[in-house]
């Protein structure tokens, strides 16, 4: 499988996976599945190419290290969202 295709892949479950709710890093490593310990990995797989998008948006940009801070789709990414369950 071809990078490109591994990228679609899980933007693609990220955004299934927030849905059209907000959820924190701790929910969302755990409900992809992924290994708590694997933070680092989980931004460089999944927030940064999702953000770069323009999919995902924190939900308090303003103060990034909240530990409250939970990560919501954009406009952009609940479209992505309806298309993908249509094709379902």
């Amino acid at each position: 499988m071809n990078t490109k295709k591994k990228t679609y892949d899980r933007v693609r479950r990220l955004v299934v996976t927030i849905g059209k709710g907000a959820l924190s890093r701790k929910e969302l490593i755990a409900a992809l599945g992924l290994r708590q310990e694997s933070r680092r990995n989980f931004y460089y797989n999944y927030v940064n190419p999702a953000r770069d998008l323009g999919l995902v948006q924190m939900q308090y940009p303003e103060r990034p290290s909240l530990p409250e801070q939970a990560y919501q789709l954009t406009g952009k990414g609940l479209v992505m969202l309806e298309n993908l369950r249509e094709e379902d």
